[in-house]
């Protein structure tokens, strides 16, 4: 009996410690961001080559504030992206394609768009990611700062004019997705606040960007 016992206790130990050891190194290997530094994370987030996100945009000025939801798809590898407007509803429908070579603005509802050919896209977007990452890069006083659970980039804009001076990228430090964007004017007063209610990074293919063919339309814009 204590033979039996003594077989029983030795299988189950062995069967926990090979369990722990295939746990341990699917933590080890894994894509752990909780235990990546900040300056880890933030170099993680300025060699991102595309994403997909569906954000809430706030634009502020001295006398309203306009507020947008979008879905943006970008591929910085093959210099394409796509931004549909969902609200307001009176601009449902319209979106922004550019392939890489042509630039498209359409409306979907009304079936009308306009197509520029050969078209120089010079710079990223002003409310996206890629050109947050172009500026930080770019920018002689850039900061990281840790506050609770995420990681913060601050970037002062180059040469910026008085109303786009300072842009700030909130980062999930376990996660390691962007969680907002704060652009700032000169006096450091939030002018555009960008909230990424669902972002995927660096999943986006070519055909996920977009599946259309660059058509002229009979009914213009």
């Amino acid at each position: 009996m204590k033979k039996i016992v003594t077989i029983l206790i030795i299988l189950i130990l062995t069967i926990t410690l090979i369990f722990i050891k295939i746990n341990y190194k699917k933590i080890k290997h894994g894509n752990n961001m909780s235990s990546k530094s900040a300056l880890e994370i933030a170099e993680y987030i300025l060699d991102i080559n595309s994403y997909e996100a569906k954000e809430e945009i706030t634009v502020k000025s001295n006398k309203n504030t306009n507020k947008y939801i979008v879905i943006e798809k970008c591929n910085k590898k093959e210099n394409i992206f796509k931004r549909e407007i969902i609200e307001p509803q009176n601009l449902n429908g319209m979106s922004i394609i550019y392939d890489g070579i042509n630039l498209k603005i359409e409306n979907s509802k009304l079936n009308l768009n306009k197509i520029y050919e050969n078209y120089s896209y010079i710079g990223e977007d002003n409310t996206s990611i890629f050109d947050f990452i172009n500026i930080y890069k770019e920018s002689e006083e850039t900061k990281i700062e840790e506050i609770e659970d995420e990681i913060v980039l601050t970037a002062k804009v180059k040469n910026a004019n008085n109303y786009t001076a300072y842009k700030k990228l909130y980062v999930n430090k376990n996660t390691g997705n962007p969680t907002k964007m704060e652009i700032q004017n000169i006096s450091q007063k939030e002018v555009i606040y960008i909230l990424y209610n669902e972002i995927k990074i660096n999943n986006l293919q070519k055909e996920d960007v977009f599946a259309f063919k660059l058509e002229q339309n009979d009914n213009d814009i």
